[in-house]
């Protein structure tokens, strides 16, 4: 098993970049449940404009509340069979303990897939941009993800895949509490099933540190994705 430790000296970086900076002495920890729905398919005969959907329901309070909704549409333009480029939204709704806020985003990236390594690691950039609305502020955020996904085939497993992957949130401050520089980090480790050539399965625990005005969060995260291609 040297795969992990190969995938985490690429990742850890990232996450240490932002964790140690800002983690402070009290952290609040809370167990979670993410599921994502995505399907995508093409918009041209020649298969360079895609349309693209998530749909994502979460649960906080170790699953028993009900967190999030999540609705991401969005469009992508293939620049090579390695590169892309993205246009997208994002309708966000969340539930606290003083009600319901509303967030409204619009966002862009840049996606691109390095050919594998020698020892059949596969590795994927993706930037965001992204341009935050809330119903409780005035100011538009904006906020940059930077996202580095491994993922690597097991032997005798054509089907299955061990993924890692290490997502590094920079943000600008707002009157709706949006913090300047480092606003949160998320690490994924688990598994990929590759069901049918149309349909994949990705399973694993997400960490996710967010880091707060006067209290950091710590979320453990079950997350559950399926991904469908028409």
């Amino acid at each position: 098993m040297k795969l992990y430790p190969r995938l985490l000296t690429v990742l850890l970086p990232f996450t240490m970049l932002g964790m140690t900076q800002y983690a402070q002495a009290s952290v609040e920890e809370d167990g979670r449940i993410w599921l994502n729905l995505t399907m995508e398919g093409t918009l041209s005969q020649q298969n360079k404009l895609g349309w693209y959907m998530e749909l994502q329901p979460r649960w906080k309070e170790e699953g028993r509340e009900h967190d999030q909704n999540i609705i991401r549409p969005a469009i992508n333009y293939k620049l090579s069979d390695r590169a892309s480029i993205w246009l997208g939204y994002a309708d966000v709704r969340t539930h606290g303990a003083r009600g319901s806020n509303h967030e409204q985003r619009w966002w862009q990236q840049f996606m691109y897939t390095f050919p594998p390594t020698a020892s059949g690691i596969v590795l994927t950039s993706r930037t965001r941009l992204e341009q935050r609305n809330f119903d409780i502020g005035d100011d538009t955020g904006h906020r940059v993800r930077q996202l580095v996904r491994a993922i690597k085939k097991i032997e005798s497993k054509e089907s299955l895949s061990w993924l890692v992957w290490n997502e590094l949130f920079i943000s600008r401050k707002t009157d709706w509490g949006a913090l300047s520089g480092f606003d949160q980090n998320r690490a994924f480790a688990g598994i990929a099933w590759q069901a049918a050539s149309n349909t994949r399965l990705e399973i694993g625990y997400v960490n996710q540190y967010v880091r707060g005005s006067t209290l950091d969060r710590m979320h453990h995260v079950l997350s559950t994705s399926l991904f469908f291609r028409f």
